[in-house]
């Protein structure tokens, strides 16, 4: 819960406003020998697992699976993905008084955005990397999946990795050696695939009830009622795990933030949508709503298909059964088994099946660490390429577009592209929505208002993926919707 001051850490100079995330700090960074932390799974003496969650809260997992680690938000995390994980929370609880060096201006609601500052022409960008291309020219693709990269390549010896550590205590042995995991190309014959791809509930028949009525229910729903200029009563819908005209925010941000030489967004008519407290894994399904929400408010390709409320997951999970059945990556239902129902992870096959099965155009491309440039460059310098093929005006640092947002995937988790920054130093980060972590109450006071702060930077690290990230990964999968709004 957070208390409005910083807490401190007893054992550090880490500090921070929420007690919950400063115990989670001392958990894992400052673990007492032989006593497992209430926040992480452990395992007891016949190898079953133990934690502070209910039984059904722990359905569907296996006991002992040593690549995955449930945070106490409900999110299963891959190992070397936990320490990441949590730097995210504490960004999630970053407030807009905490980047306040010095005193504000006032915030003025309903102001607009986009005034660029003016800025010399940036240097040339040499032109990406080729990418393979996951769409076949028929509109049955076929699609590639990932496995993910081997934990020992994530951290070198230089850095100290304490979720490990504190594993190794709880184990009372040093960690067995990391699971090596490789590329793996869908075959002709598409085989079941397993818990690196479908997350930890891979072989769950029905996910537990209490989740099933939780994601039928939805997110709380608010009535607002406004009275215009006109006089006339308005009514608006506000739904608690929806938050729109964020990237405007986050312009503002960028445009204040000295070390950003360019900053490139695309069209703000997209919703970030995150998820419910305990749902878990269900980040695939969250991206494709943050597409659609783009969709419906910009009035793309197929927007008649979504005139009001986003279709839930439930609703999503037979969208894509129904895209299967129609031959659309219909390889996905041997691979997965079948999703209806179930908490398996999905990925850009399932994405891009349910987008061709309602005739929205997308393309699907795959980036490999198997050529001289590394894979995360190729990355970033395609979707660079991406934002500077709309011929941006560049004489402003943040550069507007009408671009469609990029369903991202990566090995173990999905997440939706909304701009690049290039920044002062040459180096390039992906700007992002998680579906996994909702905006911090900094970002939310900004929303509709035009502001000044000291310290940007620490609003927006929720939002940026560098090199350092993207580095820890072999292989990525952008899904891009080919109709884009004029303008």
């Amino acid at each position: 819960m957070a208390t409005g001051k910083l807490l401190e850490c007893p054992f550090c100079s880490f500090t921070h406003s929420d007690d919950y995330l400063l115990s989670y700090h001392v958990e894992t960074s400052h673990p007492e020998t032989g006593r497992p932390s209430p926040f992480t799974v452990s395992e007891s003496a016949n190898g079953r697992q133990e934690d502070g969650g209910s039984s059904d809260e722990q359905e569907g997992a296996k006991d002992g699976d040593p690549d995955y680690i449930e945070c106490q938000c409900g999110e299963f995390c891959l190992l070397a993905e936990f320490q990441s994980h949590l730097d995210m929370h504490y960004a999630e609880g970053t407030s807009f008084d905490e980047t306040r060096r010095t005193s504000a201006d006032l915030a003025v609601p309903g102001s607009t955005l986009y005034h660029g500052r003016a800025k010399s022409p940036a240097m040339e960008s040499p032109p990406p990397a080729p990418v393979k291309e996951v769409v076949s020219a028929s509109s049955h693709s076929v699609t590639i999946r990932t496995r993910p990269k081997d934990s020992s390549r994530v951290r070198s010896g230089k850095h100290h990795n304490v979720v490990q550590d504190f594993f190794d205590v709880l184990r009372g042995s040093p960690a067995p050696a990391p699971k090596k995991f490789t590329k793996q190309i869908t075959p002709k014959e598409p085989q079941r695939l397993g818990k690196a791809e479908l997350g930890p509930h891979a072989d769950e028949e029905r996910m537990p009830e209490w989740l099933r009525r939780q994601l039928e229910h939805g997110a709380r729903i608010t009535i607002i009622n406004n009275i215009g200029p006109d006089g006339r009563l308005t009514r608006t819908e506000s739904i608690a795990n929806e938050y729109r005209q964020i990237i405007p925010v986050l312009a503002q941000l960028c445009e204040q933030d000295p070390s950003v030489s360019r900053v490139y967004f695309c069209n703000p008519n997209v919703t970030h949508v995150v998820k419910m407290a305990k749902e878990g894994g269900f980040c695939g399904y969250r991206n494709i709503q943050m597409m659609i929400s783009y969709i419906r408010d910009a009035r793309s390709e197929g927007y008649q298909l979504f005139q009001k409320r986003l279709p839930s997951v439930l609703q999503l999970q037979d969208m894509i059964e129904d895209a299967w059945a129609q031959g659309f990556n219909s390889m996905g239902k041997v691979e997965t088994g079948g999703i209806r129902g179930t908490r398996k992870y999905i990925g850009t096959p399932e994405a891009q099946a349910l987008l061709q099965s309602l005739n929205i155009g997308c393309k699907a491309e795959a980036y490999n660490d198997d050529r001289e440039l590394p894979v995360q460059h190729q990355l970033l310098r395609a979707i660079e390429q991406y934002f500077l093929d709309s011929q941006p005006n560049l004489n402003h640092k943040v550069c507007r577009t009408t671009l469609p947002p990029m369903y991202f995937q990566h090995p173990g988790h999905s997440l939706t592209i909304i701009g690049l920054e290039v920044r002062a130093n040459g180096s390039r980060n992906l700007l992002v929505f998680d579906p996994m972590f909702k905006p911090s109450p900094g970002i939310n006071r900004l929303i509709g208002a035009q502001f000044r702060t000291a310290a940007p930077e620490k609003l927006l690290k929720a939002y940026r993926r560098g090199e350092s990230i993207l580095r820890k990964y072999e292989s990525f999968e952008v899904l891009k919707l080919t109709a884009r709004v004029p303008g």
